[in-house]
C-alpha cells in the first residue's frame, strides 16, 4: 500500500519512462551505428544488450538527474524537522521511496531491452542466455545511480542540484566512455568503468568479461548501499558510515577490472561456440550458413593446396573486428568474417568459394574503411587464379570493381598471359606478403600494376 502511495506520488514513474522513451528516441530515430555492421541491434541478443550499455553515457545521467529531484521532496515540502520528530526509524521510509525510484528506472531500462529482444526475434538473430550479466549489470547501474542521486538531493535540496548533478554525471559518463573508444586518444583507464557505459561491441559474437561484471557488480553495490545509507541517515555520523561501502566496493572493483582494453570483451561462449563438418568451421550463431559452406569450402582448400603450406581449415573469424589494425591471419587457416562482410551470410556456392579463395586464403591488410583497392584488386587476381575468372569479390568493394574494372582487367591480362611457373611463384609470393602484411600486393603479381 505504502510502495504504492509512493509510486504515485513520487517522480518514480517518470523516471522510468523518460528512460525508455529516450532509449527508444535513439534506437529507432537516429541511423546510429547499433543498426550497422559488424555489431548490428538484431544480430544477437547479447549484441542488444552491449548496445544498451553503450547508451547509458546518455541514459544514467537521466537516472542520477531524476533520483536528485525526487531526493529534494522532503525539503520542498518542509516537512525535514516534522519526519525527523518521528519514532519510525529513517530507514523505513527510505527503503520505500529507493524501491519505487529504483525498481522504475529498472524496469524502464529492462522494457528497453525487451523492445530489442522482440527485433532481434522479428529478424531472425542469434538468442542466448549470455545477455543476462550484461543486462544485470546495467540494471543495477540505473539503480545505484538513481540512488545515489536521491542521496545527494536530500543532501543539498537546492533548485541548481539536480541539473548541476545529471550534467556532471553526463560529462563524466562521456569522458570515461572515451577512455574505453579504441578511436579516442585517452588512455585506456579502469576509472572509465566506474561509469557503466561501454564502447561500442565490434563484432556480434563478443560480450562483457568476467572481469567487467564482477568489479562492476562490486562498485555499483557499494554505490547503491551508500546511496541509500545516506538518504536514510539523519545524523553525520550515520552519514560518515554511509560512505564506506562505496569506499569498499571502489576497493575491490579497481584490483578486479581489466588492466587493457583488449581484455574489456571476450568471446560470447554460447553465440561463438564452433560448429564444424570437417574442416570447415562456423559459429553456433551462423550454424545455418555451414550447410552452404562446407562443399565450396573443401573444393576451395582442394584448389589451395598446390601451394605450400596451404591451409587445411576454413573458419569464421568470430573475434570483434580490430578498429585500425588487419584482421587475424593464419598460414593454416582461411578466416571468413560474416560479422564484417554481411554479403557471406546470403552468399551462394560460387560466391562463398570466391571468398575462400580471395588473397590465396589470406585476408586483406587494409581495414575494410580505409581503402586499398590495390589490396583487393590483387585477391581478385589470386582468386581467379585457382578459378581462371576474373570476378569481383563477395564484400563490401564488389561497387568499386565496377568502377575500376578496366585497371583491374589489364592487370588480370598481364599476370594470365605470364608462364604457369611464374603465376604460381607469384601467388606464393602474395601470399606471404598478406601473411606479414609487408609489401604490395598488386606489385607482387603484377610489378607496376598500382602505379
Amino acid at each position: 500500500m505504502i510502495f504504492r502511495i509512493e509510486l504515485r506520488r513520487s517522480i518514480a514513474p517518470w523516471a522510468g519512462l523518460a528512460l525508455l522513451v529516450v532509449a527508444l528516441c535513439f534506437l529507432f530515430l537516429m541511423p546510429g551505428p547499433w543498426w550497422k555492421v559488424p555489431a548490428p541491434l538484431t544480430a544477437n541478443t547479447t549484441t542488444t544488450a552491449l548496445w544498451l550499455r553503450f547508451l547509458l553515457v546518455f541514459l544514467w545521467p537521466i537516472a542520477v538527474g531524476a533520483g536528485a529531484i525526487q531526493g529534494m521532496r522532503d525539503s520542498r515540502s518542509g516537512v525535514v524537522e516534522l519526519l525527523a520528530t518521528t519514532s519510525r526509524p529513517g530507514w523505513h521510509r527510505a527503503v520505500r521511496l529507493a524501491g519505487a525510484v529504483g525498481a522504475s528506472s529498472a524496469l524502464g531500462f529492462l522494457l528497453v531491452f525487451g523492445v530489442g529482444l522482440v527485433e532481434v526475434l522479428g529478424h531472425g538473430g542469434f538468442v542466448s542466455v549470455s545477455f543476462v550479466p550484461v543486462v544485470f549489470v546495467a540494471m543495477l547501474a540505473v539503480v545505484a545511480g538513481s540512488w545515489a542521486g536521491l542521496a545527494v538531493g536530500r543532501l543539498l535540496p537546492h533548485p541548481l542540484t539536480a541539473p548541476a548533478l545529471a550534467v556532471l554525471t553526463l560529462v563524466a559518463s562521456i569522458v570515461a566512455w572515451a577512455s574505453l573508444e579504441a578511436v579516442f586518444t585517452l588512455p585506456y583507464s579502469r576509472l572509465g568503468l566506474l561509469a557503466p557505459a561501454l564502447g561500442e561491441p565490434r563484432g556480434a559474437l563478443v560480450t562483457t568479461s568476467t572481469a567487467v561484471d564482477l568489479g562492476q557488480i562490486a562498485w555499483f553495490a557499494g554505490l547503491a548501499a551508500t546511496g541509500f545509507l545516506l538518504l536514510a541517515a539523519n545524523s553525520v555520523r550515520a552519514r560518515l558510515l554511509g560512505l564506506l561501502p562505496v569506499v569498499a566496493g571502489a576497493a575491490i572493483a579497481l584490483p578486479v577490472l581489466p588492466a587493457s582494453a583488449p581484455a574489456l570483451l571476450t568471446l560470447d561462449g554460447i553465440a561463438a561456440q564452433e560448429v564444424c563438418d570437417g574442416p570447415i568451421c562456423v559459429s553456433r550463431a551462423h550454424e545455418d550458413r555451414l550447410a552452404a559452406l562446407a562443399g565450396p569450402g573443401r573444393e576451395a582448400l582442394a584448389m589451395l593446396a598446390k601451394l605450400p603450406g596451404a591451409p587445411t581449415r576454413v573458419e569464421e573469424q568470430a573475434g570483434p573486428t580490430p578498429v585500425l589494425g588487419p584482421a587475424v591471419r593464419d598460414p593454416g587457416v582461411v578466416y571468413l568474417n560474416f560479422q564484417l562482410n554481411d554479403v557471406l551470410l546470403t552468399a551462394g556456392a560460387d560466391d562463398l568459394r570466391l571468398a575462400v579463395l580471395s588473397g590465396a586464403g589470406v585476408p586483406s591488410c587494409v581495414h575494410p574503411y580505409g581503402g586499398g583497392g590495390a589490396d583487393l584488386a590483387a585477391r581478385m587476381i589470386a582468386a581467379a587464379y585457382f578459378t581462371g575468372e576474373l570476378k569481383p569479390l563477395p564484400e563490401f568493394g564488389a561497387k568499386w570493381f565496377l568502377s575500376e574494372s578496366g585497371q583491374v582487367d589489364r592487370a588480370w591480362a598481364t599476370f594470365r598471359a605470364l608462364p604457369a611457373e611464374v603465376q604460381r611463384a607469384r601467388v606464393i609470393a602474395l601470399r606471404q606478403v598478406l601473411l606479414t602484411c609487408r609489401g604490395d600486393p598488386l606489385d607482387t603479381l603484377v610489378p607496376g600494376a598500382s602505379r
